[in-house]
Formats: structure tokens, sequence, C-alpha cells
């Protein structure tokens, strides 16, 4: 009783401290950070192709000056999913970003302590769960750049490890899925991490549901690798890591606490956690050399710097690294003076988070979000390798011809998808200013019909013999990535029957039902 009591009183204290911490976000308007603008761009034109009936999502038509763009078919699809479904709640797509970031604060701090309180006491994994809330680089990341998705993938690694050491098998395949999808790079660092955490401690039975979460998150990542041979990302520089140091180094000297703990737990002579104390330190002392100008070598690495872009995104790890060694120390002291230690460097983080507290937010309407038609992305890597003439403005028609004489009626035209009655006097030939890119068909009469799209700006041309005829343009699944979404769907299948279903039906034969 005591036990539970302690528990919800620190989830309690998690809680007040996340509301404090984060109050900027509950102000009005939306903060201004770098990225969180082109976030909730992003989410509104998702959500229109999701409404308009593409699933998966991977183009979407309104951004590019509604010539299209395939940015969801490689980067994070996972907070867009999950943002859509709070727009169909009543969220407006500002307010579904800003629920996502406090959720993700909120639930990551929750799984820390119910991570650590397998190792360590209720006192220590409070103290170090009130440190992740205020640790410098998640704050870093909501506070100063916006990163929803980071923020999301550091909230679900937390759960992941929570899962993990509570064996909750049924929980580790959904947060691992849910990880693989929140953030390409993260996603990167936080999965093997947990593949080596299961190796140090033998936990081979978690190995599966670890597995299925990977496999359930395919739609999104085989067809992000095999696609990029159509896009100009591999030929892309987004950003020169050699700018981006100074943030690192601040980072590392405002986490620096996390790693005089990590310092201090070396010469505790203690033999409980040896192996994970060990793994984790080394996780951590490699986050930082990654994350500083020590490492600069590796970063002229072109594959280095189009997988990673910043420095200082290593030292996301230490939102996950940190509070354990935090809790370590506190827990492997008996002294009580170990308990006001660990709440001082949760006081000192509070004071450094207060920068934060002053930031400005805009007011601005929905329309504003959901008519801009931006790319999202810094240097327009996920272009078609086809397109030499970037787009400037919007096209004057969505359908045009341009050889010939026709004239098209009854247009139907969404995200995904137009439909055209075209009276042609002769053969003529059809621009439809739409980027070309894998999935996109046509039927003329119902047969289909090819595609060109070898010119300048990459848009689609079809050719229309002389007689009226029925158009269906249509962006569907191409081969690979319909294979990439079986897959998938087995795993989930999989995973459903082996770890929801069976263990249910188990349950309720022992109680008779």
């Amino acid at each position: 009783m005591k036990k539970s009591i302690s528990t919800l009183l620190w989830i309690i204290g998690i809680i007040v401290l996340c509301c404090i911490v984060l109050i900027p976000i509950f102000k009005p308007g939306f903060i201004v950070t770098d990225d969180a603008d082109w976030m909730v761009i992003r989410l509104s034109a998702f959500f229109q192709s999701l409404r308009d009936g593409q699933v998966p999502v991977r183009f979407l038509g309104r951004l590019n000056f509604s010539y299209g763009y395939p940015v969801a078919d490689f980067l994070y699809p996972g907070f867009l999913y999950i943002g859509s479904i709070l727009h169909v709640l009543g969220f407006s797509f500002s307010g579904a970003v800003e629920c996502i970031l406090v959720l993700s604060v909120v639930v990551g701090a929750i799984a820390m302590f119910a991570w650590l309180r397998t190792f360590f006491t209720a006192t220590a994994s409070g103290i170090a769960s009130l440190s992740f809330v205020v640790a410098p680089y998640l704050l870093y990341d909501v506070f100063k750049r916006g990163s929803v998705g980071e923020v999301l993938a550091i909230a679900l690694a937390a759960l992941s490890f929570a899962a993990l050491e509570k064996k909750y098998q049924w929980l580790l395949a959904p947060s691992v899925a849910l990880l693989s999808i929140s953030h390409n790079t993260l996603a990167l660092f936080f999965i093997p991490l947990l593949f080596g955490y299961i190796y140090i401690k033998k936990m081979w039975v978690s190995l599966p549901p670890l597995v299925l979460g990977i496999g359930m998150s395919l739609f999104f990542w085989l067809p992000a690798l095999f696609d990029q041979r159509y896009v100009k990302f591999d030929s892309v520089i987004v950003s020169d890591p050699s700018h981006f140091f100074p943030d690192s180094h601040m980072i590392i000297l405002w986490s620096s606490l996390f790693l005089i703990a990590a310092c201090i737990s070396l010469f505790i002579q203690k033999k409980a956690y040896i192996k994970e104390k060990t793994y984790l330190f080394v996780v951590m002392i490699l986050a930082v050399f990654m994350a500083s100008v020590l490492s600069f070598g590796v970063w002229h690495s072109a594959a280095v710097q189009r997988l990673v872009q910043f420095p200082f995104r290593f030292l996301s790890l230490l939102c996950i690294t940190g509070p354990w060694f935090l809790a370590y120390c506190i827990s492997c002291t008996k002294l009580r003076l170990s308990y006001v230690a660990g709440l001082i460097v949760v006081a000192i983080l509070c004071v450094l988070s207060v920068q934060y507290q002053g930031k400005e937010s805009i007011v601005r309407s929905e329309g504003f979000y959901t008519t801009n038609e931006g790319t999202t992305t810094v240097a327009d890597e996920y272009m078609p390798r086809w397109v030499s003439v970037l787009p400037k403005q919007r096209p004057p028609q969505k359908i045009e011809v341009i050889n010939g004489d026709a004239d098209i009626t009854e247009v139907k035209i969404n995200s995904q998808s137009i439909v055209a009655l075209i009276h042609a006097e002769e053969e003529s030939i059809l621009r439809v200013n739409i980027i070309y890119y894998p999935g996109w068909r046509a039927k003329l009469d119902n047969t289909q019909i090819p595609i060109l799209y070898d010119n300048p700006y990459g848009v689609m041309q079809i050719t229309i013999p002389a007689g009226t005829h029925p158009l269906i343009m249509v962006f569907r699944e191409t081969p690979g990535r319909f294979i990439a979404d079986i897959v998938a769907v087995v795993c989930f299948i999989m995973y459903a029957f082996g770890y929801v279903l069976l263990p249910s039906v188990r349950r309720m034969n022992r109680l008779g039902i």
C-alpha cells in the first residue's frame, strides 16, 4: 500500500513539474521555434492526403506549390498519424503538435520513473525522473528547435526501456514500432541501444516483440530506404556540422551534472547493476564524443552528415542515460545527503530551464498552416532527381493542353487523384502540373497508359488520341511498397495474436470465464 502511494505521489510530482516547465506551450498562440511551424504545415498537408484516401501517406499533393512532394515517404510519419487522430478529435493542427510535445514529455518522464523503479528506490527514481523533465537536450528540442519527432522518439525510447524491464512484452512491440517511425535519426540511435541492452542482460524473451515492433514499422522504413534512388537526398548536404558544435558544447555543459553522476558511479563499489552501468557509461561517453568537436574528423564522412546532420542529436542519448546514473548515485549512497544532492541537481536544471519561460508565442489563424505550400524541408532534399527546374509559384491550371486541340471538362481533383473528361479534336498532349513520383498511374478509357515526365519540371504528361475519353489519374502503392505494407500487417497480426489475444484467452481460462 505504501509503495503504491509513494508511486502515485511521485507521478503527481512529475506531472506538476511538467506543467510548470511547459508553461510557454499553454499560453495563447504557438511558440516560436526553428521547426515547429513547418511541422504543423506538414501535418495539415498529411491530414489532407490521409483524408483523401492515401494510406499509408507518402505523397503530399498540396506542398511544393501544389506540385506535390514525397516527403512523407522518407521523414518520420509517427507524429503525423498521431496528430491526424488528434485533429479528428477536435484539436487544431497547431494544438495537435503542442499536445504531442506535452504528452511526450509527461509520458516519457513517467516511463523513466517506471524503468528506474525496477532498479532503485522510489525516491531515487522519482528525483531522477524529475531530471528527465528538465534534461537540457529535451528542453532544447522542445523550445529551441521545436522538433516534435525527436521529443516523441525520446519519450518512446524511455517507454521501451520500461517495457523491457517490466517484462511488458505486449507494450514493447508497439513502443518500438512507434519509436521506429517517430524520428529517423533517433530511431537509428535507440533501436541498436535496445538490442545491446537485451544482449548484455540476456533478456532473450524480449527479442521477438522487439523484432515484431520493427517489423510493424517496415511499411515506412523499407520504402524510405529503397525509394531514395528516386530523390536528390544522396547528393544534398543539408547542414554543415561544424556550424553546430557551439550548440553541442553548450548542451554538454548544461548536461555536465549527468556526466558528473556517471563519473561518480564508477567509484561506487557496488556489485549491483555492473553490466548496466558499464554499458550506459560507454553509450554516454560515445554520445558526448560524437557531439563535440573532438569527433570533427568523423563528420567529414558524407554518410554521417546525411544521416545525422547535427552533432547535438547524439546528446538525445543523455536523456536516457543521465537520469539512470543520477538515480544510481542517489540509491547507492545511504546518506540522506545523496537525496539532497539529487534535488539540487534537479533544481539547477530547473534554473537552466528558466531561459525558455519567456518564449514568444504567435497567434495565427488555422489558414496560415492549411494553405502554406512550402516543401517543409531545408534543402528540398526529397525532390525527385528528374526535376531540374524547381517550382516558384502555383501553376495556373492543374491540367493544361500543351500540344494539339482538346477541351477538358468535369474535372475533379484532390491531393491524390484527378478525374477529367477530355474532348480531343486531334491527338493532343496534356500536362498535369504534379511532379511525377513512382505510384502515380493514369487510365484512359479504363486502360492504363504511360506517363511521361522527361521535362525540366518533372511534371506528368500524357498523350490523348482524338475523341472523347474519361481520364483517371491516381496515386497508389508501388509493388515494393505494397510488399512492405503486407510485411508490416503480418507482423502486427503476429503481435496481436501472440502478445494480446492469446494471453487474454489464457487469463480468461485461468479465471474460468
